[in-house]
């Protein structure tokens, strides 16, 4: 079995949402587990790529994904920049 990011199954999604879970993070779980482990703040930035992989007759392709990551990239650039601005503003 490969490691790194890949997408979730039907039954994975429909799992979660019996748990109550709206988003699903395919990749962030050993990270957000090693975090706690070690008491360390852990936030997750992420992009909304699919809608349920397996829950739609429709295939999700690559070419989806990488739209969808192009329409999200410019919002998520302008978040980190507010966020690297807020930083460095002296306090008070």
């Amino acid at each position: 079995m490969s490691q790194g990011p890949r997408l979730e199954t039907a039954a994975e999604v429909r799992r979660m949402a019996r748990d109550g879970c709206d988003l699903v993070g395919m990749t962030a779980m050993p990270e957000a587990a090693l975090a706690r482990e070690r008491d360390l703040g852990y936030a997750t930035l992420a992009f909304v790529v699919n809608w349920g992989a397996g829950l739609s007759d429709e295939a999700i392709t690559m070419d989806a994904i990488n739209a969808q990551i192009e329409r999200c990239a410019d919002d998520i650039g302008r978040l980190l920049a507010m966020l690297a601005e807020q930083r460095a503003a002296p306090v008070g």
